[in-house]
């Protein structure tokens, strides 16, 4: 890799290095943070709900370290920009120097520095980014990415979503006796995680699931363990600083 991108690649890498232990401590957390019971409603119905307890706070370093993730990742594409000021001569200031991800299509053809920054680009990173299209409704995850990045610093970004990778059952149950969520596999019921239902009387079964913490922001980070949407911002990230290195 050429010298100048070699510190924007180290972030993104980095981040990525720290992803599977992230990855082990977060599923010994909902281990023991997160158990199964079964809720007793009463008559006329005939089914009981099962329901998902968290019984320990999600820790709150998990937040400061994904947000230092975020921003390792979303940093790597400034230092990236700035090499590229360098490499090719770009009249911007230092202090104004920036990887451009704009609210909008409109805002980013319209943004004096960024417009400087592309246009001061070879033809090829010109062309790199109108197919990036950095910007809301043109690149989710470079938008997610940057939003994230800020967002990290005025609220929490984590989420135990109690939403099962997926769910089974050991024991002896008949046809009919249990009944699953579709959809996400979960719904939020006077503050509790339903999982599905279980008709009374029966004996209870052992009850196999997993869960996983993600990012609390919607669109595509808010459906995905937070270490695969993290992965999947890197490895954008990753894809633009090394077509700059060709």
């Amino acid at each position: 890799m050429r010298p100048d991108l070699l510190e924007a690649q180290a972030s993104v890498d980095w981040a990525l290095s720290q992803l599977p232990d992230l990855s082990k401590r977060l599923d010994e957390w909902l281990k023991r943070g997160v158990t199964i019971e079964i809720k007793e409603l009463p008559s006329p119905a005939d089914t009981n709900l099962i329901i998902a307890v968290e019984n320990e706070l999600l820790p709150l370093s998990f937040q400061a370290e994904v947000g230092a993730y975020i921003n390792s990742i979303r940093s790597s594409l400034d230092i990236l920009a700035s090499a590229l000021v360098r490499r090719h001569n770009i009249p911007i200031p230092e202090n104004r120097v920036g990887f451009p991800i704009m609210e909008s299509k409109e805002k980013f053809d319209k943004a004096k520095d960024a417009q400087i920054f592309v246009q001061g680009l070879p033809a090829l990173g010109q062309r790199l980014f109108n197919d990036l299209k950095p910007y809301q409704g043109g690149n989710e995850r470079l938008w997610t990415l940057h939003q994230l990045d800020i967002m990290r610093k005025h609220r929490r970004l984590l989420n135990a979503r109690l939403n099962p990778i997926h769910i089974w059952m050991t024991g002896s149950l008949a046809e009919g006796d249990f009944t699953p969520l579709g959809g996400e596999g979960s719904i939020q019921v006077n503050e509790e995680t339903v999982l599905g239902m279980i008709r009374k009387g029966v004996p209870r079964p052992a009850i196999h699931t997993a869960f996983y913490v993600a990012i609390d922001e919607p669109g595509f980070a808010a459906k995905k363990p937070v270490t695969a949407a993290l992965a999947q911002m890197a490895q954008t990230a990753s894809f633009v600083i090394n077509f700059f290195d060709a």
